[in-house]
């Protein structure tokens, strides 16, 4: 594994190991145990999450309805399609 296979790697699963698929574990530790960029690129996703998560911008709570109801409008189902209410 690479640096930059690395980043996608982080790209694609997070930089948290609890959330990498287990027969990846082995690969991702070795390169960041041996290479300072990998470290880097590591620390740089964590930093981004915390980021994020400090932000404190939230969508509001009606928002995923309001997307499913924009949705049904666009391409509302079929006849023989059953809808579930909440």
């Amino acid at each position: 594994m690479s640096p930059q296979d690395l980043q996608d790697f982080v790209d694609q699963f997070g930089e948290d190991p609890a959330a990498w698929p287990e027969e990846s574990h082995t690969d991702v530790e070795t390169l960041i145990d041996e290479c300072a960029e990998a470290r880097a690129i590591l620390a740089q996703a964590k930093l981004l999450r915390v980021l994020l998560r400090d932000m404190g911008a939230r969508a509001p709570s009606c928002f995923s309805d309001r997307i499913v109801a924009l949705a049904l409008e666009i391409d509302p189902p079929d006849e023989d399609f059953i809808r579930l209410s909440h």
